[in-house]
């Protein structure tokens, strides 16, 4: 088969897809993704056919709309800019890309933030798959959607209280999304669709990369969704960490990895600075990823390294906690490693991965209100002292077990092999 990929977003968007199409390349199918010109390098090197985007650049994006980040009004603040400012600006480019590939392909396997996807695959009348990266995105009554911080429950006043949430952000959601969306489709001769973010996803197949021992199934979820796992994209060029790091994780303990992903990380706000001050509060060593160079603290002390970018799959293993912003990409590979977390959620699916953390038994939740150097310490120490640490490791060998690439590839195969 030829499958068409496309995903949309940051690094922990396009590693999924590109670990995915990997899978299915070595299983003998055809593979080509379209995406952001920004990807091409990486794409390539994977070895995956790359049709670029004709979308805008993206350089300084969020440092230019911080409020992307953001949790203002429940997350609509945050909402409306990415859609306005990032997403819909995009919307031709990609449906011309996946117009022109879609033909030379057989199945189209979309992220759920690719809007034109749909299109394209009634205008081609292709067969599709929608893929969801992280459970917060899908409805059920027994969950909250990605920016809810609280327990969802599931007893029969908790369901309730869970559907009224998923309704207003419904609500919310397609006075947003679906003006955008619907203009382009009445462009190209197609009826309007209700709730394109929450329910306008493939009928056929609604594939979840992320493993059911981080967010079991709901009983309510109809048959279409079903799970592939986490795809962990280990890059092909990086077989070793940086000398640099090799030779602080050999002078001392483990330390504590402090990480903001590839999108939150354009914009920090005081989380070097309070991580720093909580580490020198509890006496222990650690390595900021810091991302672009002016993230770097001005005075970093002997105990803890500062570097711009270095492979969790190699480098987590090797550390005794991760403080992170909770992307799922990142927890993934924290999952795998098996370390426990102190989550320090932004915005989108977040706050909800964090939560699902803390009910696990693996990681402490910071939330806003309580982002200083005390709280954090706090946390830390509860995290590293409690047994938080013996939890995260046997859910991290429990995971190595799993092959989430392998099993998306046999869904995908065994849904559209007679199409």
């Amino acid at each position: 088969m030829r499958f068409l990929l496309t995903s949309w977003g940051s690094r922990g968007d396009l590693h999924p897809f590109l670990a995915l199409g990997r899978g299915l390349l070595a299983r003998g199918h055809g593979v080509t993704l379209v995406g952001h010109p920004e990807w091409a390098a990486e794409t390539i090197t994977a070895g995956l056919r790359f049709v670029p985007t004709d979308e805008p650049p993206r350089e300084d994006f969020l440092r230019r709309h911080p409020e992307i980040m953001s949790m203002k009004w429940g997350g609509l603040a945050s909402l409306h800019s990415l859609v306005h400012h990032a997403i819909a600006p995009g919307f031709g480019a990609v449906l011309a890309a996946l117009l022109a590939e879609a033909p030379a392909h057989d199945v189209i396997v979309a992220h759920h933030f690719v809007f034109p996807a749909p299109i394209v695959a009634e205008l081609t009348g292709k067969p599709w798959a929608t893929v969801s990266l992280a459970p917060g995105v899908v409805p059920s009554d027994y969950s909250r959607p990605g920016t809810h911080f609280a327990k969802a429950g599931s007893g029969l006043l908790a369901r309730k209280v869970n559907r009224v949430i998923w309704s207003g952000g419904k609500l919310v959601t397609r006075a947003v999304v679906d003006p955008m969306v619907n203009r382009l489709r009445r462009r190209h001769g197609l009826e309007p669709i209700r709730d394109a973010v929450f329910e306008a996803h493939s009928a056929r197949l609604n594939l979840q990369l992320y493993s059911e021992l981080f967010a079991p199934r709901p009983p309510d979820w109809s048959q279409e969704k079903r799970y592939g796992g986490f795809c962990f994209y280990d890059p092909p060029d990086a077989p070793k960490l940086p000398r640099e790091l090799e030779d602080f994780l050999a002078t001392g303990e483990a330390p504590v990895l402090f990480t903001l992903g590839s999108a939150a990380v354009e914009t920090p706000g005081a989380f070097y600075r309070v991580a720093m001050e909580a580490l020198g509060m509890l006496g222990l060593r650690g390595i900021l990823l810091i991302g672009p160079e002016e993230n770097r603290p001005a005075l970093l002390p002997p105990q803890v390294l500062g570097v711009s970018y270095a492979p969790y799959g190699l480098l987590m293993p090797r550390v005794r906690a991760v403080v992170h912003q909770c992307g799922i990409g990142t927890l993934a590979h924290t999952l795998r490693a098996g370390v426990p977390s102190v989550t320090w959620s932004f915005a989108f699916d977040q706050p909800n991965n964090a939560r699902r953390l803390e009910e696990l038994g693996v990681a402490e939740m910071l939330r806003p209100q309580r982002r200083t150097a005390r709280y954090l310490a706090d946390a830390l120490r509860r995290l590293l002292e409690g047994g938080a640490s013996v939890r995260a490791a046997r859910l991290g060998e429990l995971l190595r077990l799993e092959d989430g690439v392998t099993r998306s590839c046999e869904v995908l195969e065994n849904e559209f092999r007679s199409s």
